[in-house]
């Protein structure tokens, strides 16, 4: 037998009744339409923004496809060293933390 989901409620801040909420940010209200928060897709615009990280441009050796190929395969060579130096780095400040406790 299945579980019906969780049903939650939230009062609408534009009519003042209350509708069914999942707890999404473009929820609506049962009555008037009118979005349950009002800054909720907003809100979740930012969270997605916050949430979403990039390596920085400088980090790498940018790779443009208008090289020549000798030259790609070059770069290709230089960002797999930068690669291989950020995981040296990495593993010997993992080392030296579990060292220290």
């Amino acid at each position: 037998m299945e579980r019906p989901p969780l049903m939650a409620s939230k009062r609408c801040p534009h009519c003042g009744q209350w509708s069914a909420h999942q707890h999404q940010p473009d929820d609506r209200c049962e009555h008037c339409q009118e979005l349950l928060d009002p800054f909720g897709p907003e809100r979740a615009a930012q969270m997605e923004k916050a949430w979403k990280w990039e390596l920085p441009p400088m980090m790498l050796l940018p790779i443009p496809p208008t090289d020549p190929a000798w030259l790609r395969g070059l770069k290709y060579l230089v960002r797999g060293g930068q690669l291989l130096f950020a995981a040296t780095v990495s593993f010997i400040v993992w080392f030296l933390t579990t060292l220290a406790g």
